[in-house]
């Protein structure tokens, strides 16, 4: 006897579970995370404001170490102003002025970074990493008045 076209035969159970959706949705995400990366990655030029600051309240005065926008180092000092040093003379100095605050007994030497607003971040990253070398704790940045607001 011939078995009829209309039959259905009975197949074994496939206990697998199906992953095609959950790679999918997978696909799905890469796109996304692949399209909305680079909005996240790219930065935007800023000029940083000039902002009133509080004023020192210590009483030894800052050191303060200038950097020009041609890469030249000069450190104000006590009597002395604006004296032009390379990088490893700034390191002796700003070690012999620490120890002689440390000897003192006096608050650790701070010293303020004068840089000129063109200069790479590169430079003044380079001047910090040399202030440290001479074993400076306390560093800031010195910025100019606020530009006034027009008023209207």
């Amino acid at each position: 006897m011939k078995q009829s076209p209309y039959r259905r035969e009975k197949k074994a159970l496939n206990a697998e579970m199906n992953v095609v959706p959950y790679i999918d949705v997978m696909l799905v995400l890469l796109v996304i995370f692949m399209v909305t990366a680079p909005m996240l990655i790219t930065g935007v030029d800023v000029d940083l404001p000039k902002e009133q600051t509080n004023t020192m309240s210590q009483s030894q005065l800052p050191v303060i170490v200038s950097l020009t926008d041609s890469g030249e180092i000069f450190i104000s000092y006590e009597d002395n102003v604006d004296l032009p040093m390379s990088e490893p003379e700034l390191i002796d100095t700003l070690t012999t002025l620490q120890t002689q605050s440390s000897d003192a007994g006096a608050q650790p030497l701070q010293v303020m970074i004068n840089a000129d607003q063109n200069n790479q971040y590169g430079a003044i990253m380079t001047l910090m990493a040399t202030l440290q070398q001479a074993g400076i704790q306390k560093v800031g940045l010195l910025t100019g008045a606020p530009l006034p607001t027009p008023s209207l």
